[in-house]
């Protein structure tokens, strides 16, 4: 058995994608990380969810927010 044989589709956005596209994506399909790929549709990189959250709210956010009581 080779990886071909074990791979499935896994959703993408474009490095041109708008980040609410990319963060409605990644919660419409409960995905762990958003798999970006250029022009050709070659793999860019993989952003995980918990980056693009972090990159739209503060770091003060979540800790006066999630933090344990």
């Amino acid at each position: 058995m080779l990886a071909r044989d074990l791979a499935e589709t896994y959703p993408s956005v474009s490095t041109d994608a708008d980040a609410v596209d990319a963060a409605r994506l990644l919660s419409e399909h409960k995905l762990p990380a958003l798999l970006v790929v250029d022009a050709d549709h070659r793999p860019y990189a993989i952003v995980p969810g918990s980056q693009l959250i972090n990159s739209w709210c503060p770091t003060t956010y979540w800790r006066t927010r999630c933090s344990p009581p």
